[in-house]
């Protein structure tokens, strides 16, 4: 449920921009980005139906997760409640941010969207993975290098897709807004910072959305690098954790190869869903790997 969760926000948020539409890039986020009815009521759109199973899924996975923490709270002197009550707290997070702020012009709160529905995730997979008693091994810090770079790549791409920067790059290696690159950078790191908008509440791309994008493919290709020197030492060194990075590598090969299909392609809506999604599975890979090794300061 909670992969459905993150397939149905991704569909929406990125549909609804117009992601994948004709003529790219100048067709893209053209939708207007006035602040939305608050409360429960569902917009009208042509993804009404998908939103509505979104909060149809979303309720029933908050009442499953609920269940979970109190069976945890009761068990708790045989089993740590922490991570259902952390899952609980994130549910309640997105509940309120959900029904409290439906805008699209901040892109904090999109961010937070993106990361709760993600984390939440992570936490049911981490959650089922610590029914497993598995013993931990050594590792060379570099696998510890790959799970932060990691965590930094996946941060980057929700905010990447918070800011709506999908057409700030079309090609491969170049930007289309690139006058003042120094002068936009310190706000493409403000997580304050709010989109700028015409007068018809359209968003007006520029310097500081071609930072954000190009950032998160600057960082693709740093952790492209750390991934295959880890691979060789690892493989050389370390062989028993060479399976579960070989996972790893596997599911970040193809996120990789998917991102640059998408930008050679225009950007087409199911692709960058599934992109999305194996971003999600190269979480749940990295967290499986995390589970098996421990810090060995002999290395």
């Amino acid at each position: 449920m909670s992969l459905l969760i993150v397939f149905l926000s991704t569909h929406i948020r990125l549909g609804e921009a117009g992601l994948g539409c004709s003529p790219w890039p100048d067709c893209y986020a053209q939708l207007s980005f006035a602040d939305g009815p608050k409360g429960l009521q569902i917009p009208d759109s042509e993804f009404k139906i998908f939103r509505s199973m979104h909060r149809s899924i979303a309720s029933i996975l908050g009442l499953n997760i609920l269940v979970i923490m109190l069976i945890a709270l009761w068990f708790r002197k045989t089993t740590s409640p922490l991570l259902p009550i952390l899952m609980f707290l994130v549910v309640l997070f997105l509940s309120i941010l959900g029904i409290a702020t439906p805008t699209r012009s901040l892109p904090l709160v999109t961010l937070g969207n993106i990361l709760g529905g993600i984390v939440l995730s992570g936490l049911v997979w981490r959650q089922i993975l610590s029914t497993k008693d598995r013993p931990k091994k050594s590792a060379p810090f570099i696998l510890f290098l790959v799970s932060i770079t990691l965590t930094v790549q996946l941060i980057s791409g929700a905010w990447a897709s918070a800011n709506y920067t999908g057409s700030a790059c079309p090609k491969l290696l170049s930007c289309t807004y690139t006058n003042d690159i120094t002068g936009n950078l310190l706000d493409s790191l403000n997580v304050l910072r709010k989109l700028t908008l015409d007068s018809d509440c359209h968003l007006i791309l520029n310097e500081t959305s071609s930072i954000i994008q190009f950032n998160h493919r600057l960082i693709a290709v740093i952790l492209l690098i750390i991934i295959v020197v880890a691979l060789w030492k690892v493989r050389r060194e370390y062989p028993s954790l060479l399976k579960p990075l070989m996972i790893v590598s596997v599911v970040f090969f193809a996120e990789f190869i998917l991102g640059v299909v998408n930008v050679l392609t225009e950007m087409p809506l199911w692709t960058n869903t599934l992109h999305n999604l194996l971003a999600v599975g190269l979480l749940f890979a990295t967290i499986n790997l995390t589970m098996l090794i421990h810090r060995n300061s002999g290395h």
